[in-house]
């Protein structure tokens, strides 16, 4: 498998908090993991917990890929449609989420309201102008240097009333409907109001002011045209609903007859018998259920007339713990739009198999028909809630496998289920491949742990790395390395560890950091602190009290700005030129480097290396391990975070597809690579600047990362592809000469 290093020729992209990082870090998608028989078509996306789904188009082929935005963790994946069916249409595809802006909060759905054919986005909003405005706020996409991006066009939408403009509310929890209501070609709003039992109904007035400057398209006005929308409303304690309300009074009137209003809820508008109107499916954050709203009225008049609190009653319903929301794309290619459900909760729901897939069906009579409950998610690594991996040789065979804890596994009604889970390394010392041993490790999930953070380290003196176990009321518990071979821990042996008690969410790692040849421990606390309990033991016997501890090590506070907690998870090791390094994850999903200063470790502070060490957020909570798992000098990183899933970096280019989209790059070598003619049309010519060409390999990709068979000849200095099999595109020339790599771009044309 070759690996590429390359330089960017944009280091502000990496900039966050005023530090810049010092490297980049390449998002890794081709290590293969397998679980049974299967081997997972995308591991390594993260999970999703909440996700959002909405059709968008990524690499402008004509065909809707697909946008999903995960409420857990803010945090956007891109999915690039193949063309074939059901799910299996979709392939993972992280280079396009750059695209997207970083800084989407709660609900982001795309729709393209000024019809030029590019994805446009709807986002929650909180808007300051002297006093905060809550609502919506709509960025316009636009083509830029060839690839997608965005502006801001409104910071928050206003209906106007009477002369004043006023914010259209939305809760934090809703998600509204922006579609073309009254189908007049422009894109309304339906959302609950404030008081949360009717539906409001705020109309674009683009269309009825044609010609007008003041209504472009951009202009975004609405008129709030009813309160009650559809003249139903919906009950506050059993989510029920009552038809043939009157809009006569206030909403604060309706709220006092229904009751305490929901703190969430979901719209999804489709037409559900094939009258051209709008039909509704409604979500609340405390119900399993969605409900359904048959609209008897038209267009221009919506009038409910029945409900039903099973959707659909012609096959299995839509049920998901908690608060369930529906999307609605084509999720196989047949030209009728599919429905998906998932949750919409931010914590305390299903987190895994939570994607329900309903395949439309065209025919009123069951408009929509069950397929299954793991859309996508079925693909990718996903341990429920939080995880936390750690890089392990559990079998001892000198390859790292992958241990995981997590939070937990959602249960309804009860505590979460935490356990942990071993992926056994089965690949080489320069190809790893990942095969699960188990998800429930000698059933710990028995021990009804919550929140399970794994670390490991001799603690005995036996020359065996045995395990600590971190969980949500701050307690560790030890496990005694029984293994001869490989690891082997059948039992728990001490609860609560010396009765260290650091809070909540402990999170240990085990290491010698004052150099007494001692195994330390250093602890993450939800808090964003970092307790360091130094080893005043023995080899054989260790010894950790409350008297030897810094609960402040190093100053370090991973808590930033518009967070009540950090969420620490640290991992310390010792560069080549001797320095210790201490990384730490964090709730908002970056990943902190300092330096360790030794004269401050029991107390003074540390010098911050780096604010994002993989120059992005993975979501929320992330959890970091690393390691160099192919043996060629760089590092790889393998990060956890709350969606559940894992996500692998790397400081070598392990993928070219994976590129952030609209990046340039250049070889890392000062031999310079060229490839002419470009754009090609019958073949390519490479030549590398000097030297002759020996030893070499030469592989093309195109932009889904897919390895491209062609005919290649090889000359003393030049390598001639033959182009004439390719469609037109973009291909990914990748060229290893000796030990030295190579990569390049070019197009075919016409």
């Amino acid at each position: 498998m070759n690996r590429f290093r390359l330089i960017f020729l944009l280091p502000a992209l990496f900039v966050v908090s005023g530090l810049q990082a010092q490297s980049p870090k390449y998002r890794v998608v081709s290590v293969p993991v397998a679980k049974g028989n299967k081997q997972l078509k995308f591991p390594w996306t993260g999970g999703m917990n909440a996700p959002q789904f909405s059709s968008c188009e990524l690499n402008n082929d004509g065909i809707p890929d697909l946008f999903v935005f995960d409420r857990v963790g803010n945090k956007v994946l891109t999915y690039i449609n193949l063309g074939n069916g059901s799910d299996t249409t979709f392939q993972y595809a992280p280079q396009y989420e750059n695209l997207f802006p970083s800084d989407l909060e709660h609900w982001a759905l795309i729709r393209d309201y000024n019809k030029d054919g590019i994805p446009d986005i709807f986002t929650r909003a909180v808007f300051f102008d002297g006093n905060p405005y809550v609502g919506t706020r709509v960025l316009k996409g636009k083509i830029e240097n060839g690839h997608l991006a965005f502006d801001v066009v409104r910071p928050v939408l206003y209906y106007r009333d009477g002369s004043f403009d006023v914010n259209i509310w939305t809760n934090v929890d809703d998600i509204p409907v922006f579609t073309d209501v009254n189908r007049d070609g422009d894109i309304d709003i339906l959302t609950f109001g404030i008081f949360g039992s009717t539906v409001e109904y705020y109309e674009n007035q683009t269309v009825e002011h044609a010609g007008d400057p003041q209504y472009h398209v951009d202009s975004l006005k609405f008129l709030l045209e009813t309160m009650c929308w559809g003249n139903f409303s919906e009950h506050g304690l059993t989510n029920s609903i009552m038809l043939n309300i009157s809009c006569k009074g206030t909403g604060s009137d309706l709220y006092e007859e229904n009751g305490t209003r929901h703190s969430g809820s979901t719209i999804f508008n489709f037409d559900a018998d094939n009258d051209h109107d709008v039909d509704l499916l409604l979500g609340d954050i405390s119900f399993n259920n969605l409900v359904f709203v048959q609209n008897c009225g038209d267009s221009s008049y919506a009038n409910a007339c029945a409900w039903d609190s099973l959707f659909p009653s012609c096959n299995t319903p839509a049920l998901m713990p908690i608060f369930p929301a529906a999307y609605g794309v084509d999720a196989d290619n047949d030209g009728t739009e599919d429905m998906l459900v998932a949750p919409n909760a931010r914590q305390g729901a299903t987190d895994v198999s939570n994607v329900m897939f309903y395949k439309g069906t065209g025919n009123p009579v069951c408009v929509v028909n069950y397929q299954s409950d793991t859309f996508l998610t079925h693909h990718s690594l996903d341990f429920g809630t939080d995880s936390k991996p750690v890089l392990f040789d559990f079998n001892n065979d000198g390859l790292l496998d992958i241990v995981v804890g997590n939070y937990g596994y959602f249960r309804p009604f009860t505590t979460y289920k935490s356990a942990i889970a071993v992926y056994l390394n089965t690949g080489t010392s320069t190809n790893p491949r990942f095969e699960l041993l188990t998800d429930d490790y000698n059933t710990f999930s028995n021990f009804a742990i919550v929140g399970m953070h794994p670390a490991f380290g001799d603690l005995d003196g036996d020359g065996k790395p045995d395990m600590l176990v971190g969980d949500l009321t701050g307690y560790l518990h030890f496990f005694k390395n029984n293994g001869s071979s490989g690891a082997s821990f059948p039992s728990m042996t001490t609860p609560q560890y010396f009765g260290i008690d650091v809070g909540q969410y402990s999170a240990p790692f085990i290491y010698d950091v004052n150099g007494d040849n001692l195994n330390d421990l250093i602890i993450g606390r939800r808090d964003g602190r970092i307790s360091y309990y130094w080893n005043f033991g023995t080899t054989a016997a260790p010894l950790f009290h409350a008297d030897s501890v810094n609960n402040f090590f190093g100053n370090v506070n991973v808590t930033v700005p518009g967070f009540l907690d950090g969420y620490a998870c640290p991992f310390v090791t010792t560069d080549s030129a001797g320095n210790k390094l201490l990384y730490s994850g964090s709730t908002q999903g970056s990943v902190f480097k300092y330096l360790i200063n030794p004269a401050n470790l029991r107390s003074g502070s540390f010098q911050m290396l780096d604010s994002n060490v993989v120059g992005e957020s993975v979501g929320s909570k992330s959890v970091f391990t690393m390691a160099d798992l192919n043996n060629d000098g760089w590092m790889e990183y393998i990060i956890g975070n709350s969606r559940g899933g894992l996500m692998f970096y790397s400081d070598s280019v392990w993928d070219i597809s994976t590129l952030p989209i609209g990046i340039a790059n250049q070889p890392e070598h000062n031999e310079r690579l060229f490839i002419y003619p470009n754009p090609a049309k019958d073949f390519v010519v490479c030549r590398i600047e000097t030297g002759s060409i020996t030893d070499t390999k030469v592989e093309v990709v195109n932009m889904l990362g897919q390895t491209v068979e062609l005919d290649i000849r090889f000359a003393e200095k030049e390598i001639r592809i033959n182009t004439q099999a390719l469609q037109r595109g973009v291909y990914f020339v990748r060229i290893k000469t000796g030990k030295h790599f190579y990569s390049g771009k070019f197009i075919v044309g016409e």
